[in-house]
């Protein structure tokens, strides 16, 4: 892997500033003695070791302090190449898809296209009509994994059943998302790529961020990679080219593709997949590419958003409320993840998508958050010893799910 200047150069530490004990906290936390610890002053070299040591080849991280936005880069877009990475580098947001789309969803819901209070059904038909407990859930209920539906199905012979009264406790749904972009799709009669760039992408200047894999951002985009350090294949790689050639010939741009056009590209060119959520390559709740720069001007508009007051303060606050409790330290707002630490409620969700693992980090109360994406399966490590590394904190959503 090539050099790059090492972070403390760029004064990373910031509001995050790590306390004089941190090595034998982040000695601790390693367990297994696998590296040396990282103590507040890591180099470049440190960080470097670390990646060889877990088979990833980068991360990319982005520190908002108030209106400030720090940034720093590891590695490689891909193993056994030159390309070095830089906080303009696209990565796949897994997850963190998630908290971008809760926040443009609630404002539709704010602009009164629907109301998170009324059982979805009310707007689009259930997945499955037969099943009695799934009449009742709402998007509140869908916004906080609270609506009992399972995480994806993979065969089409899987009944999407809700597995507890909604609202009774938490259980991770992304076809909880992935609904909520249908009812996004049904009552605007847009995408949802063109609904999040009109909603947060374009106002806030996120460049190179998309719903949708656009080839524009091929050029700098990280690949993914397997638990040993190997280049995986792009996710859904058919499927985008169909989707490519259908966008192209009417002119338009592929983020305005629909749900229903991803299912006839899908049925098209990998008919031996279940048109089922999971297997789609625009989707509320996983396909957003985006950058450690990128994702940082959301980050900020989120944590100053109080500052700011009006509808942002608004969808926030909406953003943050509990909506089920999943144990001592653990909330789950909606959009967010809410994480109590000491006197500190942190906003908080991890991406996992095969060969991409992220976290962010959010705290609005005291103007700050911290995002870091890193392109292999064993990211987790990373970035759990980048974050306590550089921060000195050790955040109970690390021991969570």
């Amino acid at each position: 892997m090539h050099r790059r200047g090492a972070l403390t150069r760029i004064g990373f530490l910031g509001a995050f500033a790590a306390p004089a004990g941190l090595q034998e906290i982040v000695s601790r936390a390693a367990g297994h003695g696998d590296t040396a610890p990282l103590s507040r002053n890591a180099t470049d070299e440190d960080f470097q070791r670390l990646l060889r040591l877990a088979n990833v080849p980068s991360f990319s991280l982005a520190e908002v302090a108030g209106d400030r936005i720090s940034t720093a880069s590891v590695g490689v877009r891909r193993s056994g190449e030159p390309q070095v990475v830089t906080p303009d580098t696209v990565y796949a947001a897994a997850s963190l898809t998630k908290a971008v789309f809760a926040y443009a969803l609630i404002a539709l819901a704010r602009d009164g296209a629907f109301s998170l209070d009324r059982p979805v059904a009310d707007y689009l038909p259930l997945p499955n009509p037969e099943d009695e407990r799934a009449k009742s859930i709402t998007a509140r209920h869908l916004l906080s994994h609270s609506g009992g539906w399972r995480n994806w199905r993979f065969s089409a012979d899987q009944a999407l059943t809700a597995d507890f009264t909604p609202g009774e406790r938490w259980s991770y749904s992304g076809e909880g998302y992935f609904f909520l972009q249908r009812l996004a799709e049904h009552l605007t009669g847009r995408a949802v790529g063109d609904i999040v760039r009109e909603r947060v992408f374009e106002p806030l200047g996120m460049t190179r961020s998309s719903m949708a894999p656009l080839e524009s951002l091929e050029e700098n985009q990280a690949a993914s990679h397997s638990a040993q350090g190997e280049p995986r294949t792009r996710f859904g790689e058919p499927t985008i080219a169909e989707l490519r050639r259908m966008v192209s010939s009417a002119n338009r741009s592929l983020e305005s593709v629909t749900i229903s056009e991803v299912e006839q590209a899908l049925r098209t060119v990998e008919p031996k997949l279940a048109v089922l959520p999971v297997f789609f390559t625009v989707n509320a709740a996983a396909t957003m590419l985006t950058t450690a720069n990128d994702f940082a001007r959301f980050l900020r508009h989120i944590v100053t958003a109080r500052r700011a007051g009006g509808a942002a303060a608004a969808i926030v606050t909406e953003m943050t409320t509990t909506g089920v409790r999943c144990n001592e330290a653990i909330r789950w707002g909606h959009g967010a993840g809410l994480e109590t630490l000491g006197d500190t409620t942190w906003a908080w969700q991890w991406g996992d998508n095969p060969g991409f693992k992220n976290i962010y980090f959010a705290d609005p109360g005291g103007e700050r958050a911290l995002v870091i994406f890193t392109n292999g399966d064993r990211g987790a490590r990373v970035y759990e010893r980048v974050v306590r590394a550089r921060t000195g904190l050790d955040h109970p959503a690390f021991l969570f799910a």
